[in-house]
């Protein structure tokens, strides 16, 4: 693993004592946002600046920053691999804290997947990202949800873009923000920030018709009312600060661990 002294928090805890582990992870060679690359330093650089405080207590004690994950430049496999290695290693360090990863693209939460094995998956997100294959590959931005779905329970919201490809039987659509069923935990919530309406983010494939800030907190708060073990954020385009969509992570952030169980 790869650590590192820019971190977002003043007293950087150790990793055996964190009870939040936060690690960047750079990588965007398959999608069209490039600059998806910058999301943790622009998601880091947000949180610095974002208040502590949620009424109650400060939400961001016993963080542990690891830094960002050394990705390997147009190779998921040889990332996958060590992204799957960092987890495994920070789980045998502290077996039941909080994580929290920033992309990156869409395709980092595949073997986020893989390796925490949720029972469910809760998706945030324009697009589908259920094809089986995308021009030859079979691993790319808009295919690891079709993977993911062998491995967990999808429920996606905010969904209102896919093509005739996306197999969209392999994940459950939620029409209704306000109305999500259940949830069978533990519990994955990956934030594709082109859920938002375009005028709210900087991301590589914005949708008209998205969903508002309020919107996606009222989701946030119903989910963690079960037992959400762990998030990603993904798909920020932005390579300026500060950035409307960075800070829009961080209370995305802060409203998770405000609100979690």
């Amino acid at each position: 693993m790869l650590y590192t002294t820019n971190t977002f928090v003043p007293y950087n805890h150790s990793l055996e004592e964190a009870e939040v582990v936060f690690i960047g992870v750079p990588f965007s060679s398959t999608s069209v946002s490039e600059t998806s690359q910058y999301g943790p330093v622009v998601v880091r650089e947000s949180l610095k600046l974002t208040e502590d405080w949620d009424d109650k207590r400060n939400v961001f004690e016993k963080i542990c920053d690891v830094g960002d994950l050394e990705v390997v430049t147009g190779s998921y496999d040889l990332t996958a691999e060590r992204l799957r290695e960092t987890i495994k290693d920070i789980r045998s360090a502290n077996p039941n804290a909080f994580l929290i990863f920033v992309g990156g693209e869409h395709l980092i939460s595949l073997p986020i997947v893989e390796e925490l094995r949720p029972k469910t998956i809760v998706q945030l997100d324009a697009h589908a990202d259920l094809r089986p294959e995308y021009l030859g590959l079979k691993y790319s931005h808009v295919t690891w949800a079709y993977h993911a779905s062998k491995i967990s329970k999808i429920m996606q919201l905010g969904v209102r873009s896919w093509s005739k490809e996306d197999d969209l039987s392999r994940a459950e659509q939620i029409k209704d923000v306000a109305n999500i069923p259940k949830l069978a935990g533990p519990v994955h919530l990956t934030v594709d920030m082109d859920v938002f309406d375009p005028p709210y983010v900087q991301t590589g494939l914005p949708e008209p018709g998205g969903l508002r800030p309020e919107q996606v907190f009222v989701i946030i708060d119903t989910i963690c009312n079960y037992n959400i073990g762990s998030m990603d954020i993904v798909e920020i385009a932005d390579r300026s600060l500060p950035s409307n969509t960075g800070f829009l992570a961080a209370q995305i952030i802060k409203r998770v661990l405000s609100k979690k169980k």
